[in-house]
């Protein structure tokens, strides 16, 4: 019993080089042509293809994307260190007033740092108000309420902690959290962007009396000159020694960025591979069923109609991989991508390679019909009569 059967397509009344092209592709025959193994290149091909594709979609825009690793300030100002505050407290209030009227602000944290500890693990707790920077989350959502606290991937994992559970750190008093999310945080001397947590103002003074720094956190809108910023939280915190510091991307997105060529290269790789699948099938075919081609130029078929069926041939093959690998290549992409996000960790947005996904069916269908070019050539230039009086 053939598991393909390409005589349905023969019996729709196509043409006959059609036909024979489609029994060619889909139906091994007596001579055993290697029609899995081509189907087999041609979906690797295409799926292979789409999910490297997929994925460097990924990289690329997370490698121009901080927030992917939390980091949605741009600028850091800090006002004390080690307990102490390097301006007065009116002062503060009066800089943070500025901050809030400023047109280029377009939020700000005043955090502070504590180091929290639950089972001898150490947790560095930010303290934030609502309104302020966004906190990007992974699961769940920020802290908006005394009570709460929002854990960043690497101290969940060490706590053993999921959203709507409950932790108790302890600080310089002990307080019962629950969690509600879990996201990334502001990196500090104490900690990495993905080991910590975000509190509520109120909360974080029930658990400390004293912070290990104290600086606020400042997102600007898009074209903001830094000196001219500068000048202005000169002017409104009246402290010429008070510099508004420039955060400088995780060393994870230099990371990504020198990385992005590797699946480039995969997919040149895979193409490369399901070619030659698709090109050793239409060679192979055309050696082991010349008896089949002589008979048919005997009976009347044209050196064009002989092209055709192998043209034929190279297009279904074509077919077959992108009806298997354009829903399945860009699916496998994704999975790839969010299990390196998890590990990384960073936010997983689901990559798209909308130009991959545009050019994968023209360029599939271009490829195969000039690997096609010479296997054609020969089968049009077959010498019917000898192979016949061989026969």
């Amino acid at each position: 019993r053939r598991p393909l059967r390409a005589s349905r397509i023969a019996r729709l009344g196509l043409p006959v080089p059609i036909a024979v092209g489609a029994r060619f592709a889909l139906e091994p025959g007596r001579d055993g042509v290697p029609v899995r193994p081509a189907l087999l290149g041609a979906v690797t091909g295409v799926l292979g293809v789409l999910a490297a594709f997929t994925f460097a979609a990924g990289v690329e825009e997370t490698g121009r994307n901080p927030e992917a690793f939390g980091q949605t300030h741009q600028f850091v100002l800090p006002l004390g260190d080690g307990r102490v505050d390097l301006v007065p407290a009116e002062v503060v209030a009066r800089g943070l007033g500025a901050l809030r009227d400023d047109p280029a602000v377009a939020a700000f944290t005043d955090t502070r740092l504590g180091v929290a500890v639950s089972g001898g693990t150490a947790v560095p707790l930010f303290s934030r108000q609502p309104g302020g920077v966004r906190v990007v989350t992974i699961e769940g959502a920020p802290p908006e309420k005394a009570g709460e606290v929002m854990l960043a991937p690497h101290s969940a994992r060490d706590l053993g902690a999921a959203v709507g559970d409950t932790v108790t750190l302890m600080g310089t008093r002990p307080a019962a959290l629950r969690v509600t999310g879990i996201g990334f945080v502001p990196e500090a001397s104490h900690n990495t962007y993905a080991s910590g947590g975000w509190v509520a103002d109120d909360t974080w003074h029930a658990l400390f009396d004293a912070f290990k720094t104290h600086e606020v956190l400042i997102t600007v809108r898009p074209g903001t000159d830094p000196a001219a910023l500068q000048a202005r939280v000169t002017a409104a915190f009246g402290q010429p020694d008070v510099p508004l510091q420039q955060v400088e991307p995780p060393f994870q997105l230099s990371e990504l960025r020198r990385h992005r060529v590797l699946p480039i290269a995969l997919a040149v790789f895979l193409a490369v591979l399901g070619a030659g699948a698709v090109g050793h099938a239409l060679a192979t075919a055309v050696r082991r069923r010349a008896h089949d081609l002589a008979v048919l130029r005997a009976l009347g078929l044209t050196r064009g109609q002989a092209r055709l069926a192998v043209a034929t041939q190279a297009t279904l093959l074509a077919v077959a991989g992108l009806a298997f690998g354009v829903p399945l290549g860009p699916a496998a992409g994704r999975v790839v991508w969010r299990v390196t996000a998890d590990a990384t960790p960073l936010l997983y947005v689901p990559p798209v390679a909308a130009w991959a996904l545009l050019l994968v069916g023209p360029v599939a269908l271009l490829i195969a019909n000039l690997l096609a070019a010479w296997p054609g050539r020969t089968a049009a230039r077959l010498p019917a009569g000898l192979l016949l009086r061989a026969e």
